[in-house]
């Protein structure tokens, strides 16, 4: 027996890990977690279904921008930015919600333009790319000067 000690030992402290394994897990796993033993859910806490449709949406799309912002939304419709949601470019609405006066700070660097319009090998042909802003100026004879912005020259709610 005395060569068996270390097996014993072994032995011992392998169960002793599995039964604070399964008292951890009780303790730390909610009670919704998959729903014990059927796992309805699967790996999914079933209350969070809940929980997500009380809490308040951050984007609310386009629709709930075009209510106060008839003027621009005429110039965004018919354009080609027309798949665009405000909250692309303008970020969340709740930035001046609660009809505030406090407006949305715009970001209209040319890193922001280029998110969609940079040249990839990936996006269709028709598809306005640009594969450096640098020589998209130079196309258009114009020179790049220090501060210039895409805005410039192109309105964001009625591209050319």
């Amino acid at each position: 027996m005395k060569h068996y000690n270390h097996i014993i030992r072994c032995i011992l402290l392998l169960v002793i890990v599995v039964i604070g394994f399964f008292i951890a897990r009780g303790a730390l796993v909610p009670e919704s977690f998959g729903v014990h033993g059927t796992y309805t859910y699967g790996y999914h806490r079933g209350d969070s279904a809940a929980e997500q449709a009380d809490r308040y949406a951050l984007y609310q799309g386009s629709t709930k921008c075009i209510t106060c912002h008839a003027e621009q939304s005429l110039l965004w419709q018919p354009g080609r930015h027309a798949a665009v949601s405000c909250e692309s470019c303008h970020g969340n609405w709740q930035a001046h919600n609660n009809n505030t006066s406090a407006t949305i700070e715009k970001d209209n660097s040319v890193e922001t333009c280029m998110l969609c319009h940079r040249k990839l090998n990936a996006r269709p042909s028709t598809f306005p790319q640009i594969p450096e802003f640098g020589r998209h100026l130079a196309d258009q004879d114009e020179q790049l000067q220090q501060g210039m912005l895409c805005v410039d020259c192109h309105d964001p709610h009625d591209p050319m």
